[in-house]
């Protein structure tokens, strides 16, 4: 995960919210709710809010982070939804209407996640245990292997991209590359599991 700040409601939700007071995110019609998912997809950097593969508005979905069912009175508050990946049995469609512990929406999702260069990742503490399983995040292969082996080809990937032979001795060059991917690029977009080799390095230059 990454944090993700969320920014102003679009202003065609704004509007459908206002001539529909009563209204919940089912009787949405097509317009807020392709406005919601692109805003969501534009904060977020063009990832998933939960394993960071790439998204784009033609293929992620509106994620209520607190599910549905949970908060029917948040079904179209937009500080709620997030976009996700539309892979099966993961992230969206594994969520479901469990409680998710640890949410994207917190600071906290960036330190309480460990991840491996092997591609595995391990809450450090429960609640990052729970959110990881409910989400599918990839704790074990057994559990989510398509996801551990992508993180694992990408990580790889970007860090030979960034010059890093693993030369965990040259900090200044990790923290540049730390650096390099947590700034998106022209299109505002982030490499896909570019969060995860940062929170790799980062425990390398702590």
């Amino acid at each position: 995960m990454r944090k993700i700040t969320k920014g102003d409601e679009p202003a065609t939700l704004t509007q459908w919210k206002r001539a529909n007071p009563k209204g919940r995110y089912a009787d949405l019609t097509y317009e807020p709710s392709q406005s919601i998912r692109q805003a969501c997809v534009e904060e977020q950097y063009g990832l998933c809010a939960y394993c960071c593969h790439e998204i784009t508005a033609g293929n992620a979905r509106n994620e209520h982070v607190q599910a549905q069912k949970l908060a029917p009175n948040r079904t179209v508050d937009f500080s709620n939804i997030v976009a996700s990946c539309d892979r099966p049995k993961q992230c969206d469609k594994a969520h479901g209407h469990q409680v998710l512990p640890l949410t994207p929406l917190m600071d906290e999702c960036e330190t309480e996640l460990k991840f491996y260069i092997s591609g595995r990742v391990e809450g450090l503490t429960p609640r990052a245990t729970t959110s990881i399983q409910v989400l599918n995040l990839g704790d074990s292969h057994e559990n989510n292997r398509t996801l551990i082996n992508a993180r694992k080809t990408l990580v790889e990937a970007l860090l030979y991209e960034g010059g890093v032979e693993l030369e965990v001795e040259n900090s200044d060059l990790l923290i540049l590359l730390m650096e390099e991917l947590s700034a998106p690029d022209a299109n505002n977009r982030l490499k896909p599991f570019a969060p995860v080799l940062v929170n790799v390095l980062r425990q390398l230059t702590a």
